[in-house]
């Protein structure tokens, strides 16, 4: 059944199809509140206050964007509101997923999950609007289009964000890579 189908029908008050419609989005929404809040407990709160605030207001959903879009709006203002300005624990503590592997896979995998990591503790230390537009685009892979209607504001600025946040990325990675290479 397609999303649209199944939208009609929860906005009819079909439990079983707002149940499927959560299930569908649950992933995406859950990654993306990880990603944006650097914490997995604040993380656990803000997905919780998200999805009940979009089942009790499922009625007003009115099609303009995606349903995980519309969920990630949700989870925005929300953060933005009450969340935003809380302390913030390490991407260490995220314990995310092991790799069951062997041979020279495990060290890739390794290698591939510390430089990710490495990149979200960066993110953690940019402004608010930086930060969830870069995670937007490069982890769930938005439009500029659909991330100016997410952040309210024109499309220039979303990429101008893209823009100087992958050229501080790139510097601070070139400056620490230079550091390592100093040491040894």
């Amino acid at each position: 059944m397609e999303e649209q189908d199944v939208l009609i029908r929860a906005k009819c008050g079909d439990k079983q199809a707002l149940s499927t419609l959560i299930e569908n989005n649950y992933k995406t929404l859950n990654g993306f509140i990880i990603k944006l809040t650097g914490d997995i407990y604040l993380s656990e709160d803000l997905l919780q206050e998200t999805l009940m605030k979009a089942i009790i207001n499922i009625k007003s959903y009115r099609g303009e964007s995606k349903f995980s879009t519309w969920l990630i709006k949700i989870a925005l203002n929300i953060y933005r509101n009450n969340y935003k300005r809380q302390k913030k624990i390490k991407f260490d503590e995220l314990n995310e997923k092991s790799y069951i592997s062997t041979g020279s896979e495990i060290e890739d995998k390794i290698q591939a999950k510390m430089q990710v990591e490495e990149v979200l503790k960066e993110l953690q230390s940019l402004s608010y609007e930086k930060r969830v537009t870069f995670i937007l685009k490069h982890y769930y892979g938005y439009s500029l289009e659909e991330i100016s209607n997410i952040m309210g504001c024109a499309e220039g600025t979303v990429k101008s964000r893209l823009h100087n946040t992958a050229k501080g990325l790139k510097n601070i990675f070139k400056l620490k890579e230079g550091a390592i290479y100093e040491r040894e």
